[in-house]
């Protein structure tokens, strides 16, 4: 069920092991998933944080959608293949949670683009959604737990 609660935070900069492709669809993002799995494990680097997805279109779209699967790491190793390691800034972010299926993540991003409108804010960069709880944790849908973050400013 997604939480229609929409709270501003600031998130920290953080250091990513990531993979940016255009995917057919927003669920075909399991190619990019791999290589980033794969260029960590090759590497040694560990997680240290939720992974998570940035959508740099700036808008939905059915199809082709440049996508970018991020898993936060501790390493100083530069790029690694397809992978990039890098800083990705922070900055203030509204932010609304989902708990379930990710077919209810477009409720989620509605309420976010209600209240942002509603409170004078835009849009400044990419869409994330954070997999505070996975597939990847092997449990069922219903007990799945995303995050959606918007990095806003105040217009």
């Amino acid at each position: 069920m997604a939480t229609t609660d929409v709270v501003l935070k600031i998130v920290p900069t953080v250091r990513v092991a990531s993979a940016r492709g255009v995917i057919e669809t927003y669920g075909a993002q399991g190619g990019l998933w791999n290589v980033v799995g794969s260029a960590m494990a090759q590497q040694g680097m560990r997680p240290t944080a939720p992974c998570f997805t940035l959508y740099h279109d700036g808008e939905y779209k059915e199809r082709d959608v440049d996508a970018e699967t991020c898993q936060p790491v501790d390493a100083a190793l530069g790029d690694y293949g397809q992978v990039r390691v890098y800083d990705l800034p922070g900055g203030l972010v509204a932010a609304a949670t989902l708990v379930g299926p990710y077919d209810g993540l477009n409720a989620v991003y509605g309420a976010l683009m209600q209240w942002i409108q509603a409170n004078g804010y835009r849009i400044i960069g990419p869409d994330r959604e954070v997999y505070l709880r996975s597939l990847a944790d092997n449990i069922p849908p219903s007990e799945l737990v995303t995050e959606v973050q918007l990095l806003v400013e105040k217009v």
